[in-house]
């Protein structure tokens, strides 16, 4: 993107921006919509470090000297950018310019106006966005919120399989596909882990598998994937429902069944993954002495290094390939999808160079230069025309199996994006560690989580829902797309 693509850019959000500010009486955006005050314009950017951050971070002096905007970038963990930008939105600071909150939480940030819509300018700029090649489910699952957009994608993930080839060919495991088969179920999935339990290989003692198991983020990043994949809900009808009913609905026979799923797979890692976190898992497999694990896409190249964002290569950077995610015969697969996108902060007084930026940063080129840096630790594109890149699938050779699971996914029907999905997560996270380190039954962590969701969801007006509902399926945000694209 050149300066001049910049002013142009601008100059076009100056209608919808008007006629946005003309709507809600604020007259802020006129003030900072106009070509001469973005040159010298600094705007403040707050995002978690994960390894999307590590990468735009070398590349923004780039964005800065072509704008003349600067960039004040900051990465935090993920209670901190939840608690921070929540209290700078409610006080209606305007210190947060561009923000990329997690996925979870664009309900709530959506109802609470705290996001600028972004469909007119998506309008307004669409030669530069290019809203068409972003994949629609990633789309579906970090951006859209009761039919419009709120943010841009700048890292997508997906769920897929890892595993480890030389240990399968010394005991004889057949290969898992490298796209979905119905052929390749979670029963067979459980069966190669306990085939490689306990086993020697080439002088190391084998895991069959090893899991997330530290409450409450990661271990139901995790685990929530089995009961989606097997067809259970959270809820009785949310999102994809005329009228929404968030009565819960873990004591379901699906729900119990994955539970004990879960446990096995526990029993078949190292019993230290009950503190596991996210990267944990994705450095034991690295270490060379697990079998096969799903995880976050991600750890595609995450596992390559013995640290997180680290240089030092694992043990398993030469031995590891990816494979499809299992499925369950007889159900829809729901792939879960997770990760970041960029926003701009409705009380921002900077939106147009904020605008700009967001363009930038979840552009084709800029995600191609991120990927390709010396680090080569960034492939979590949003955008089909990447996967089909011959460079980045030099780099990245994964890509086709990654593209494969994304495109299935749906991150709102695996991890339901409800305004109080943080309290639910932390009430079912925790819930869910219990399970492990006190060896809880699966019928009885199932009555707990039920019991628990509906006092949470009764005592904060979910239950009964007399809010609004929206049929929020991904047909009505590739209509979306459709409709934006068009202009």
């Amino acid at each position: 993107m050149r300066r001049s693509r910049v002013v142009a850019g601008a100059s076009a959000l100056v209608i919808s921006a008007l006629a946005l500010s003309a709507c809600t009486g604020d007259d802020s955006s006129s003030e900072v919509l106009n070509d001469e005050n973005l040159e010298g314009t600094e705007i403040s950017v707050l995002a978690l470090q994960d390894p999307f951050f590590y990468a735009l971070e070398e590349v923004i002096p780039e964005f800065e000297e072509e704008t003349g905007i600067t960039v004040n970038l900051e990465g935090v963990d993920y209670d901190t950018l939840n608690s921070r930008a929540t209290n700078s939105f409610m006080a209606d600071q305007g210190d947060i310019d561009v923000i990329a909150p997690d996925s979870m939480w664009l309900s709530r940030f959506a109802e609470s106006e705290w996001l600028e819509p972004l469909d007119d300018w998506i309008t307004a700029d669409n030669d530069e966005v290019q809203i068409e090649d972003f994949i629609p489910a990633s789309l579906y699952s970090l951006s859209e919120w009761k039919g419009s957009l709120y943010t841009l994608p700048v890292a997508t993930y997906g769920t897929n399989v890892f595993y480890r080839p030389s240990v399968f060919e010394a005991l004889g495991i057949e290969a898992p596909p490298t796209e979905s088969s119905p052929d390749w179920t979670w029963d067979k999935y459980m069966e190669i882990v306990e085939q490689i339990q306990g086993q020697n290989v080439n002088g190391t003692d084998m895991f069959g598998t090893v899991v997330l198991g530290s409450g409450p983020q990661p271990i139901n990043h995790m685990y929530s994937q089995i009961p989606a994949s097997k067809g259970a809900r959270w809820f009785e009808a949310f999102p994809e429902a005329a009228e929404w009913n968030f009565t819960p609905d873990f004591e379901s026979e699906e729900s119990i069944e994955s539970l004990d799923y879960y446990k096995q797979l526990f029993a078949n890692s190292p019993a230290e993954a009950v503190n596991y976190v996210w990267f944990d898992a994705g450095t034991r497999f690295g270490a060379g002495d697990i079998g096969m694990m799903y995880h976050w896409s991600a750890y595609n190249y995450l596992v390559q290094r013995t640290e997180y964002m680290g240089t030092t290569e694992s043990p398993a950077a030469d031995d590891y390939a990816i494979a499809a995610l299992p499925q369950q015969p007889g159900v829809d697969q729901a792939i879960n999808i997770g990760g970041f996108a960029f926003g701009v902060g409705a009380n921002s007084q900077k939106k147009a160079a904020a605008w700009e930026f967001v363009k930038w940063a979840t552009s084709a080129e800029t995600q191609k230069e991120m990927a390709l840096l010396d680090m080569r630790q960034f492939s979590d594109f949003s955008r089909e025309s990447l996967y089909e890149d011959p460079e980045l699938l030099e780099a990245y050779p994964y890509l086709p199996s990654q593209l494969d699971v994304i495109s299935q996914g749906n991150g709102k029907a695996v991890r339901p994006p409800i305004q109080n999905y943080a309290t639910l997560e932390e009430s079912i996270g925790n819930t869910l560690n219990r399970m492990l380190v006190n060896d809880v039954s699966a019928e009885e962590t199932a009555r707990t989580l039920n019991t628990d969701v509906t006092t949470i969801n009764e005592d904060e007006g979910f239950i009964p829902w007399s809010g609004e509902s929206y049929d929020d399926t991904p047909e009505r945000t590739q209509e979306l797309i459709d409709k934006l694209s068009a202009g």
